[in-house]
């Protein structure tokens, strides 16, 4: 009770010193928002929640200068710069943060800390004119790279320049109201820049991402394979940046994330918002817990349940909301129900139109995936994903379950490591909740890689003229090896089997390589692998979330529309002035500078091709298309 009671102190005096530091800066006219099913109260709740994703000292932040300049790096209009959106509330948020970065603690809860929480990536802007209006859940033009680059270098110059360290300090003691050495700041201002240099080192790119965009998977299987385990080797270039997914109707699908290989059913959605956690500054302690078991973390798993009950409730939004508020022209009804006809024929099959407020029960909508070669798309996210081996370090011979399961040899696929350490995540926090604990390890053991090829197995029993059974999945160990006593290549082998199960090929190359490369002794540990694909969902609210494709590689509803040869191969990602006849995002502006961030699709990642649907439309049709997709 102390340690909470001077945790709480302390923010108060943090929040007492600072409450007028955001409010210097020039004025902002308000944004207007509309019915998404959330109140102001819901709002503030999803903007400035702590989720325990601490960053740095909270008065370090506080403190903090700009790089090379002696303004607050807490200044409404330099964050915005950054794509950061300002949301008053001074009970909620007496600091005058931006949305998405709060007032957190670390895993030992003594300290306040900056923290990040989902609302950063996921709250958006539409600006026609001089009138913005704010859509929930949306995917916001934060530039996630640029703020923890520019983070990183106002610690370091900080450090190395006496006179910004002299009013570092004093700017510290001004907070505290006690004098601090200056030896002693500089000393923890040097771990603290050793750990932010770590963090970059593991998610160092070749791919800028840009606004809007982060390597999601990349980062957090690093910081969960080579952070948390203490395997540095096991770190992958951050080089597949994805577009931030819309969050409305997330609760309601059967699988999320691009590739379609997280399940929201039962503890499916916690187990999701933890693992965000891990991935955006969460701290994990692998010591392996007795009583309660499982893993001892910073996530407050209270307000990620609190967060995941509002978005139960979000809706998405509706373009005739904008319209009665004067940001977005009418829709031309007639239009719409020409659009209507040829998304049926075009699109329905694919992406399905659903209630958006009556959606039925939880992760009860279906959510199709096509294998790459079918969607065409980037294949980088899906492909690093699906293929990516670890090192276990300390989970080695720990349960893949945490309470049940094989237990981990050596090396494992990424997504095993992480399932495991989510799942320990939660059985430490929901120690009183046993239907949850077995949940959450049965659903690290469902998505073995024995299990995801389970499906496959009558159609291969059939390939090879055996009879169909309904049992165990099938010994690939001793498939493998007949194959390849009879002389077949490890190719020709993987092969073999795809050609039962086109849509499993990548399981099926990865657990070839795997049985040669393991001589089979690893097959159990070797869990977790999924099929490199793509998902299709619902496409209400899509008029809001661009660019399009799972990369954000096409800046407009208009462009993807078209071939592939016809769409932008760079554009500016700049601000986020919205186009209501392209459907998109404005991609340039009269007053371009260097400074701002062109994606150039000719790199590996950020590929724009694929999806070539509806691209044969006449342009009449194209046209009633995109009205009726402005209408969902």
């Amino acid at each position: 009770m102390a340690q909470k009671f001077n945790q709480t102190v302390a923010i108060l005096v943090v929040s007492l010193l600072f409450s007028g530091s955001a409010a210097t800066n020039e004025s902002y006219t308000e944004a207007l928002t509309v019915d998404q099913g959330w109140s102001n109260a819901d709002r503030s709740f999803f903007y400035f929640s702590p989720q325990g994703s601490p960053i740095i000292p909270l008065s370090y932040f506080m403190a903090l200068e700009q790089p090379d300049s002696a303004s607050p790096f807490l200044n409404q209009d330099y964050l915005r710069e950054m794509g950061m959106i300002f949301w008053d509330d001074p009970v909620a948020n007496p600091l005058g943060l931006p949305v998405g970065l709060t007032q957190d603690t670390g895993r030992l809860g003594n300290e306040p800390q900056l923290g990040m929480n989902c609302s950063a990536c996921h709250v958006a802007e539409i600006r026609v004119g001089d009138t913005v209006a704010l859509v929930d859940g949306g995917v916001s033009h934060f530039n996630f790279w640029e703020f923890m680059t520019s983070l990183d270098e106002a610690l370091t110059q900080t450090a190395e320049d006496q006179e910004r360290l002299n009013r570092f300090v004093n700017n510290l003691n001004e907070q505290a109201n006690i004098s601090l050495d200056i030896d002693q700041v500089a000393a923890r201002l040097n771990q603290i820049i050793a750990k932010r240099s770590q963090w970059s080192a593991r998610n160092h790119t070749n791919v800028i991402p840009g606004p809007g965009r982060v390597d999601a998977l990349n980062v957090i299987l690093n910081q969960v394979t080579a952070g948390m385990v203490g395997r540095p080797e096991n770190a992958r270039a951050a080089d597949a940046p994805v577009s931030y997914p819309a969050l409305w109707d997330a609760p309601y699908l059967d699988f999320v994330q691009y590739n379609g290989v997280v399940p929201n059913a039962g503890a499916g959605a916690i187990g999701r918002n933890v693992g965000q956690v891990l991935g955006v500054f969460g701290e994990v302690d692998l010591a392996q817990g007795r009583l309660p078991p499982g893993y001892n973390s910073s996530v407050n798993v209270t307000h990620l349940m609190a967060l995941e009950e509002r978005l139960q409730t979000l809706s998405s939004p509706a373009w005739q909301s904008f319209v009665e508020i004067g940001v977005l022209p009418d829709l031309d009804m007639s239009l719409v129900a020409q659009g209507e006809e040829i998304y049926q024929a075009e699109c329905a099959s694919c992406h399905a139109v659903i209630d958006p407020v009556n959606r039925g029960d939880l992760a009860s909508i279906h959510i199709q995936t096509f294998d790459l070669e079918t969607i065409g798309t980037d294949p980088s996210a899906a492909l690093g994903f699906a293929a990516r081996e670890v090192f276990t370090g300390p989970l080695e011979g720990r349960k893949v379950g945490v309470v049940t399961g094989a237990e981990f040899c050596d090396v494992t696929h990424g997504n095993a490591a992480l399932a495991h350490v989510v799942a320990g995540v939660m059985i430490n926090h929901l120690g009183d909740d046993r239907h949850a604990i077995v949940q959450a390890a049965e659903g690290v053991i469902a998505n073995t890689i024995e299990h995801k090829l389970a499906g496959a197995w009558n159609s291969i029993q059939s390939f090879f003229g055996a009879e169909t059974a309904n049992d165990a999945p099938p010994n690939y160990t001793t498939m493998i090896n007949a194959m390849a006593a009879e002389g077949l290549s490890q190719q020709e082998i993987a092969d073999k089997l795809a050609e039962s199960s086109s849509n499993s090929a990548a399981l099926f190359n990865e657990l070839v390589q795997d049985h040669f490369r393991y001589h089979g002794e690893d097959q159990s540990c070797m869990s977790v692998l999924e099929t490199a694909q793509y998902r299709a969902r619902p496409l209400n609210g899509t008029w809001a979330t661009g660019p399009y494709l799972h990369n954000g590689s096409v800046p407009t509803l208009d462009d993807l529309l078209r071939p592939a040869s016809e769409r932008p191969t760079s554009f500016a990602v700049t601000n986020s002035q919205f186009d209501p006849a392209r459907v998109g995002f404005v991609t340039s502006t009269a007053d371009q500078t260097s400074e701002v961030f062109y994606l150039d699709t000719t790199i590996p990642g950020n590929s724009n091709t694929g999806h070539e649907y509806g691209t044969g439309l006449a342009e009449a049709d194209r046209i009633a298309l995109l009205e009726y997709l402005k209408s969902l």
